[in-house]
């Protein structure tokens, strides 16, 4: 029997709570004095009983899903991504529950909130839960082994993110070739197998599967043309041909436009709601050190377009404008309150102009220096299809891990090739708890 992933039950356990906290906030606001409330809907015990259902319910669909399978994931995106199309479905199966069931008519406002509520709580829930469980592989509690063969820089990268990446919770052993591959896999239980190249046959695989001390391993496939960065890979089979389909991010002129419309609706909003915040901060920089309250640099935008960012002052005045950007909070530049609003991502808050403006985008690639840009290659240079985002997959996984600033242009590229409105929710999703954690530098 396969050995038990306990990390598979932390974002089950934060699921559920989230839906029990979710229902009884709204049912209690529901019947509360704020309401105008009939004795009809006053009813805790059939709300108990749809509670049950969704948590029964909730648990099957992730099954059914494959959720409460281990998979490899450098991105919470992914979690959140399950989360909240999991929760479409299960929406959809409590309203047509509720309406085949004759004992009991539920309150749609009660089902539609506590769905909004979850979404949100459910969503947090997954993120503080999935940084627990990366916390809890660094230590070595709950990880895994795996095996990878192959050559090239494909693997080597590989290799080396998942060895950069603690959080994973795998142990990576390399093999030079399949004679020690199969020496290894008769010899030792792996639970993934990593075969990097194009020349595998099937009666290969079943081959690994038949030797391996672990008669379920899994076994990952990773072809020489992977370096795609795609997520909702399309395509088919001819012939017994794999064949897939690209589409162009240009393509999606929709999201395109909803995207933007967006970004004028959201920045425009919270600058009014955010002004008595500005006013504090404004105070707080300008007491703590001397200097004006915002910070001026000159970034590259979309096409290559050069643009004024900016931002809360965080830094001594005497600090050199483009020099390399602080790896520890203890950076002699940062101010005390600098230390405070960049923890937090409160000095990114003056951009919400440049997103108004068009400059900028409430999610997208990290807005880059001019001299670091004359230096792009051809492939970095894509990164330049995208308008700048204050925040963005980088500026929540590769900044918060304390890696390379300029480097990792996968989570760029990543997100051009990927993006779409939900994709830029989830990020929005993810980067509260990076405000609540004080995670940023």
């Amino acid at each position: 029997m396969p050995p038990v992933n306990y990390s598979i039950l932390l974002p089950l356990l934060s699921d559920m709570l989230g839906m029990i906290l979710s229902g009884t906030i709204v049912y209690q606001l529901r019947v509360s004095s704020f309401f105008i409330v009939d004795p009809y809907i006053e009813n805790p015990r059939q709300y108990l009983l749809l509670l049950t259902t969704a948590l029964l319910l909730w648990n099957l669909l992730l099954a059914v899903g494959g959720a409460l399978r281990p998979k490899l994931l450098i991105f919470r995106i992914d979690e959140l991504l399950l989360h909240f199309k999991t929760s479409i479905g299960l929406m959809a199966l409590l309203m047509c529950a509720s309406f085949l069931y004759k004992e009991y008519d539920f309150s749609r406002l009660i089902l539609s909130l506590s769905w909004l509520l979850f979404v949100f709580l459910g969503g947090i829930g997954r993120q503080l839960t999935s940084r627990f469980r990366e916390r809890l592989h660094e230590k070595g509690f709950d990880r895994t082994k795996a095996i990878i063969i192959g050559f090239g820089e494909r693997k080597e990268l590989f290799s080396r993110r998942i060895r950069e990446n603690l959080s994973l919770g795998i142990d990576l052993t390399d093999c030079i070739d399949e004679n020690s591959l199969s020496r290894l896999l008769e010899s030792e239980r792996f639970d993934d197998l990593f075969y990097f190249g194009d020349a595998v046959s099937y009666e290969q695989i079943w081959r690994f599967r038949e030797i391996s001390e672990n008669p379920s391993i899994r076994i990952h496939l990773v072809p020489s043309f992977g370096n795609i960065y795609l997520r909702n890979l399309s395509g088919g089979f001819f012939d017994g041909m794999v064949m897939i389909d690209i589409d162009s991010p240009l393509s999606r002129r929709l999201t395109i436009v909803g995207k933007r419309m967006i970004d004028i609706v959201v920045s425009f909003v919270f600058l009014l709601l955010f002004f008595p915040l500005f006013i504090l901060i404004s105070v707080l920089v300008k007491v703590d050190s001397t200097g004006p309250i915002f910070f001026r640099q000159i970034r590259i935008g979309k096409d290559g377009k050069p643009f004024t960012i900016l931002k809360f002052r965080t830094m001594f005045i005497n600090s050199e404008a483009y020099a390399p950007t602080p790896v520890d909070r203890r950076d002699s530049r940062i101010t005390r309150a600098g230390n405070l609003l960049r923890s937090t991502g409160l000095d990114e808050l003056p951009q919400l102009w440049n997103v108004l403006v068009g400059e900028m985008s409430l999610v997208g690639p990290r807005p880059e220096m001019p001299f670091i840009v004359n230096t792009y290659t051809e492939l970095e240079k894509k990164r330049l299809k995208a308008q700048p985002g204050i925040t963005g997959l980088w500026q929540v996984y590769a900044r918060t891990s304390l890696l390379p600033i300029h480097s990792h242009i996968e989570y760029d590229l990543y997100y051009i090739e990927n993006f779409s409105i939900l994709l830029d929710f989830m990020i929005l999703l993810d980067t509260i708890p990076t405000l609540i954690l004080r995670t940023g530098i």
